[in-house]
Order: structure tokens, then C-alpha cells, then sequence
């Protein structure tokens, strides 16, 4: 049975999405945010974390393309830069390492909670960082239809919700599943992940040089 083109673009999509946001991965980061604040309205944070989450992605899905034209960059061109981008974290997914490219150390040490930390450092750049971002652009480029379109505006506000729920009940959800158990998630993501950004990278560089396409 052949599977509809729109479905399938949208299940790309939305995979490669949950991969890179990697909610799971998030909870040792939002715990140590939270856990010396007991003040802090836990709600509010995860819904500000979620809103700002899949208004970023949201956003770039819609504008990212005319941001590319506007630069005069290809969309091959982004893709090979996205998938290199997607591969880096991807790896520091499967070491078990935070990926610098989400967040780093000094980020971490430097942010006061007066602040609302829903917004930055958890939605940007923890979650909705440069790796979904260019990935939201890179996919936009295959919604060609209204099923498209709304099919991926659904997805994304999905996610959002998966955001806010999981952050919501981090603390039991890592208690549950142990550091172990977390890097393992963290793993499994890591090499869907990984096995994606090798394929947009082949496709980046198929288009760039397209006497390629008949060899691999």
C-alpha cells in the first residue's frame, strides 16, 4: 500500500523534530533549573516553555524560506549546513553529552531566575535551538499542498503539548526512568538523529552537483 506523499513528509517532519527537541533529554536540565525554587510556578514556566517552544518552530516553518531567499541562499545549501548541524548534536546525543550547540556550561552558570526561564534558556535555545529551527526550514520546502500545511501546524502545536506535558511531570518521569534510563532515551534519539542528518546531507549535496544523483 502506498503511502500518501503529505503523510509521509509530515511524519519526516515530525520525527526529526521530537529527535532534536528531545524533551526526555531536557528534564536533568529543567530539575536543575527548578529544584532549589520551590517558589517557582512550575505551571507557568512549562507553559511559557511550550508556547514559546512552537511559536519558534512555527515561525520558522512559515517564514524560514522567504529568510533564505532574502540572503540568497539555496535550499541545498542550508541542508548541507542543517544535516552537518543535526549530525554534531546527534553525536554528542550518543556520547551522552549535552550538545554545545543546544546550550553550554556558561549559558547554564549565567542565567538568573529572576528571569522568565521558560523563554530562554528552556524553549530558546534548549529546546527550539538552531537545530530546529534550520530543520523546520529545511522541511518547509516539501509543503506544497494545504494538507501540508495544516497537517505540520498540527504536529508542531502536538509537540508543543508534548512539551508542556512531559516537562510538567519531570520529576516523576525522572524518577521512573533513572539517569539510565534518560541517557538511553537520550541515545535512541541520537541515532535517529544522526541517521537523518546523513541523509540530508547526501540530498544537500545531490542538489548541489546533481551529476551525483545517478551514483548514490
Amino acid at each position: 500500500m502506498e503511502v500518501n506523499p503529505a503523510i509521509s513528509d509530515i511524519l519526516k517532519f515530525s520525527i526529526t523534530l521530537v529527535s532534536i527537541i528531545n524533551p526526555l533529554g531536557a528534564i536533568p536540565v529543567f530539575l536543575g533549573f527548578t529544584k532549589n525554587h520551590k517558589n517557582l510556578n512550575i505551571k507557568n514556566v512549562t507553559n511559557t516553555c511550550a508556547i514559546a517552544s512552537s511559536t519558534t518552530i512555527l515561525v520558522s516553518l512559515v517564514c524560514g524560506q522567504f529568510l533564505l531567499n532574502f540572503f540568497g541562499i539555496s535550499v541545498a545549501s542550508f541542508t548541507i549546513g542543517g544535516g552537518l548541524l543535526l549530525f554534531m548534536m546527534a553525536f554528542s546525543m550518543i556520547s551522552g553529552q549535552q550538545s554545545n550547540t543546544k546550550m553550554n556550561n556558561d549559558e547554564i552558570r549565567s542565567m538568573d531566575f529572576e528571569r522568565e526561564i521558560g523563554i530562554i534558556p528552556l524553549a530558546i535555545p534548549l529546546l527550539s535551538g538552531p537545530g530546529a529551527i534550520s530543520t523546520s526550514i529545511i522541511h518547509a520546502k516539501n509543503f506544497t499542498t494545504t494538507t501540508h500545511w495544516i497537517a505540520g501546524i498540527v504536529m508542531v502545536v502536538l509537540i508543543g503539548l508534548l512539551i508542556k506535558i512531559i516537562l510538567s511531570y519531570a520529576e516523576n518521569i525522572g524518577e521512573k526512568l533513572g539517569q539510565i534510563g534518560l541517557n538511553v532515551m537520550t541515545r535512541i534519539m541520537g541515532l535517529i538523529l544522526l541517521s537523518m542528518s546523513i541523509e540530508m546531507i547526501a540530498f544537500g549535496i545531490k542538489e548541489i552537483i546533481p551529476v551525483l544523483k545517478g551514483n548514490f
